[in-house]
């Protein structure tokens, strides 16, 4: 398994590169950048403060690795869903640009 990369930045903790998954560890007000897209990610994601000072490194790893993958799978549906809404919305113009028989 290949480790995913993380910053703490204050209580923010950065995971990944594109998309990111930023986790407030505060108000947990966490969200997913993709693009210029911010998507809310409701899930409740916490860590002991041993995890985040470097103690348990796989166990870390792991949990991060978990998240960020689920993080993933959001933003490739909301990707998969904006290309179709995208061709849905083309299909029902060029539709309507149609001349009575």
């Amino acid at each position: 398994m290949k480790n995913v990369e993380v910053q703490l930045k204050g209580d923010l903790l950065i995971i990944g590169k594109d998309p990111r998954l930023v986790v407030n560890l505060k108000s947990q007000e966490n969200y997913i950048e993709t693009g210029s897209r911010k998507i809310p990610y409701r899930k409740k994601i916490q860590f002991s403060r041993d995890l985040l000072e470097g103690k348990r490194q796989n166990v870390f790893q792991t949990a991060v690795s978990y998240y960020y993958q689920q993080a993933c799978q959001v933003a490739e549906g909301m990707r998969i869903a904006q290309q179709y809404r995208l061709k849905a919305n083309r299909t029902v113009r060029e539709k309507g640009r149609e001349e009575p028989l």
